[in-house]
């Protein structure tokens, strides 16, 4: 619960509390034990919980390794169920440091750490609607998820850090005897782990209520495990320690000048309610115990990267006790005797003897098979199996896929647990766009989709999705996945669409035309490694234009497409609102047939090419687009619709959106941003943009003498409801916007 001033003050960097780490570091030698080996008391180490503030618990363990002061029981709250785990089952300190120096921290706390993960059909969301939040539905009626993430990244590198003890489920049976303290939160009374994943229950010691989904241990629903007993010390004197070493690590109390604000006082009233059973259970300690208390105050609990500052304070505070430490400490001998008699549990380097799926989804079992490439009778790839796991993650059916290692008539198995999403079995998500040239247009939308992804098990999909507000839409799409693989599908989509295309004289609207599309479309296709997809098929549309406001800009107000196309998209971006890397194509071939119904011949072809590429804080974003129609017809015969409509914030900037129109578009773009700042939650960026391009009705106008010039300046942020973009564009035709866009990615 000490956790609560960064949940409420760091909306997402408070997720980094819960990793903590060992302590390490060292003093002077220890003399020899007065007291002999076989009659010395049994020593009880617990590790509190404090976020970032854990990796002092490094530098105790290492000052107590080093002067030969053995452990005989150990129990950690959240951070400390953590560090306190990995060095029960073996791990040394220095082992423990490096582990945890090398898990990603800055990715853990998303669950997708990279969009590669993700299926391509999940990609495409972001074009719609980016990060904000779901609402499932299920028979209980609409749902929130139980936790602001769910945590599939955390538990990935929790594993990564506890496999070596997977294999022991009795945590008895360690190399020293271990509990991890959680918060039955049907009570609020403290929950002891005693057996079981050892992962599974340093995740349940960490679960921070309405930062990640509760965990269930034996039919009991746990989490922060600081909420009920951040300092557990009644436990370890049960587990049988004459004397405890507690280390209590937890953030101190807000000074009354730092106070100001209702976010504060609630902050302050958590930690107050947390310390107060902390200082029951501190009052226990007697004259012999040791209470080490690592300093740092001006650290907080999600200071990760001052890191080794911490480490220093834990080393510190320890060194600050020798005085009563020493009288622990055993003779050189005695200590080699004493780690001897230790069993020996780690296993860093398991063999594999056997896979095992336990799958909770509506998945076939082959689906998940067919994407774990670990092989039999070779040790575990544990770089390699993380990647597998996320990309069956990123497949968007399961709640976390994690894995455990089992012993089995002398053999070990890696067991996949693929859990599932009960919550959100069908689900309804939002987004919100908005395209604002102040002053001369502002156009409006509001989506909203209803997902059903379990059709059946091989992964079938119906989606409808709604448009309200400038550019109404309406549609309904199956999906249908044809092999294990999923890399072959079929596809039939029908709604109605409406775009708005502006006319403008001397920079003001004359007139707004709506262009409406009934339509049916039937595809298939294949998808290679979830980043590219090759999509064919038939299209239909039977459209019309009205006016809006002012006169008609075509007298064909009806007309009718019929193509057959061909379509190959590729997308590796990082990030759809300000890429820092990555790649994307898109290019299409369309073939508007009067055999199939249209009401002319011709072909079109469109090709859009880019990439982002980052260096320290500076990224260079460059695009390419070209339009042509290759059977273009005269401009008094053709209708409007088959024109290329374009314009637009970073589509020759001056210009507002769709004000260009042709039968053949060029663009070529460079982007340069700058990140602002270190608000992992809330990434800003400035940046400016060099653009040349234009429309032109007849190939004959394609000439350089004629290309347009354009910039921008802009200032953004990524948000929760997608990337927001505040800027001012001009071109070399005299032409100024200031732009106000919400919900738009680069690639629109």
């Amino acid at each position: 619960m000490q956790y609560t001033r960064i949940l409420l003050l760091r909306p997402v960097t408070f997720f980094l509390l819960f990793i903590g780490v060992n302590s390490l570091f060292a003093a002077t030698p220890a003399e020899p034990s007065s007291h002999h080996f076989s009659q010395r008391p049994k020593i009880g180490l617990v590790l509190s919980g404090g976020g970032a503030r854990g990796f002092a618990h490094i530098g105790v363990l290492k000052i107590l390794k080093k002067n030969h002061i053995p452990v005989d029981y150990i129990v950690g709250t959240s951070m400390g169920s953590i560090i306190g785990g990995l060095y029960a089952i073996g791990l040394s300190p220095d082992e423990i440091e490096q582990n945890v120096k090398q898990i990603p921290w800055d990715k853990v706390f998303n669950d997708f750490a990279t969009r590669d993960y993700k299926s391509f059909r999940r990609k495409q969301d972001d074009n719609d609607f980016f990060g904000i939040h779901r609402i499932g539905i299920s028979d209980k009626g609409l749902q929130i998820s139980p936790g602001l993430i769910e945590g599939q990244q955390i538990e990935l590198a929790l594993d990564r850090l506890a496999y070596p003890g997977f294999h022991i489920h009795n945590f008895d049976k360690f190399r020293i005897p271990y509990r991890a303290i959680a918060t039955d939160i049907s009570n609020g009374h403290a929950f002891i782990i005693r057996k079981g994943n050892l992962a599974r229950a340093m995740r349940a010691s960490m679960s921070v209520p309405g930062a990640l989904p509760p965990i269930e241990i034996d039919h009991t629903l746990l989490v922060d495990g600081g909420i009920a007993d951040n300092i557990p010390i009644d436990v370890i004197r049960k587990m049988g320690a004459d004397i405890v070493i507690a280390v209590d690590v937890s953030a101190p109390l807000l000074k009354k000048k730092e106070i100001k604000s209702g976010i504060d006082v609630t902050a302050q009233l958590s930690t107050i309610l947390t310390r107060r059973i902390a200082d029951i259970q501190l009052k226990t300690l007697t004259g012999n115990d040791v209470l080490i208390t690592p300093g740092a105050a001006d650290i907080s609990a999600t200071d990760f990267d001052k890191y080794p500052a911490l480490i220093k304070a834990g080393e510190q505070a320890t060194i600050d006790q020798l005085g009563k430490l020493k009288k622990l400490a055993l003779s050189d001998r005695d200590y080699a005797a004493y780690t001897a008699a230790l069993p020996t549990v780690a296993r860093k380097n398991p063999i594999i003897d056997f896979i095992e799926i336990k799958n909770k989804t509506s998945l076939r079992n082959d689906v998940i098979r067919v994407r774990i490439h670990q092989k039999i009778g070779q040790a575990l790839n544990v770089p390699l199996l993380e990647q597998d796991l996320s990309y069956i993650y990123g497949l968007d059916y399961s709640g976390s896929v994690v894995y455990s290692l089992a012993q089995r008539d002398g053999k070990t198995g890696l067991i996949i647990y693929v859990r599932d999403r009960k919550w959100a079995r069908q689900y309804l998500q939002f987004g919100l766009s908005i395209e604002s040239a102040f002053e001369i247009q502002s156009i409006t939308n509001f989506n909203v989709s209803y997902n059903k992804n379990d059709l059946n098990s091989l992964a079938g999909e119906f989606r409808a999705t709604a448009t309200l507000g400038s550019e109404p839409r309406i549609s309904a799409e199956i999906y249908q996945p044809l092999d294990p693989r999923l890399d072959y599908f079929v596809a039939v989509k029908t709604g109605i669409k409406t775009n708005i295309v502006p006319t403008l004289i001397d920079d003001h609207i004359a007139s707004i035309q709506r262009f409406r599309r009934n339509f049916i479309s039937l595809s298939g296709g294949r998808l290679f490694k979830q980043t590219t997809e090759l999509r064919l098929g038939l299209h239909y549309n039977d459209g019309n234009i009205t006016s809006v406001a002012g006169p008609f800009i075509d007298e064909h107000t009806n007309f009718t497409e019929s193509y057959y196309f061909i379509k190959l998209t590729h997308n590796s971006l990082d990030n759809m609102s300000f890429p820092n890397h990555g790649f994307f194509s898109d290019i299409s071939f369309r073939g508007n047939r009067e055999s199939l119904g249209a009401d002319r011949n011709y072909r079109q072809i469109r090709f859009q090419l880019g990439g982002a590429s980052t260096y320290k804080r500076y990224t260079v974003f460059n695009r390419m687009i070209l339009d042509t129609t290759l059977d273009q017809g005269n401009i008094t015969e053709i209708g409007a619709n088959e024109l290329f409509w374009r314009g637009g914030f970073l589509q020759l900037s001056g210009t507002i959106r769709n004000e260009l129109f042709g039968q053949h578009f060029g663009l070529v773009e460079s982007a340069l941003y700058r990140r602002l700042g270190n608000i992992t939650f809330l990434p800003m960026y400035a940046g400016l943009s060099l653009e040349a391009g234009n429309a032109w009705v007849n190939s004959s106008e394609i000439r350089t003498d004629n290309l347009r010039l354009a910039g921008s300046v802009f200032v953004g942020a990524d948000t929760f409801l997608g990337p927001v973009y505040i800027a001012v564009g001009t071109n070399d035709q005299g032409e100024t916007a200031f732009y106000f866009n919400l919900g738009i990615s680069f690639l629109k």
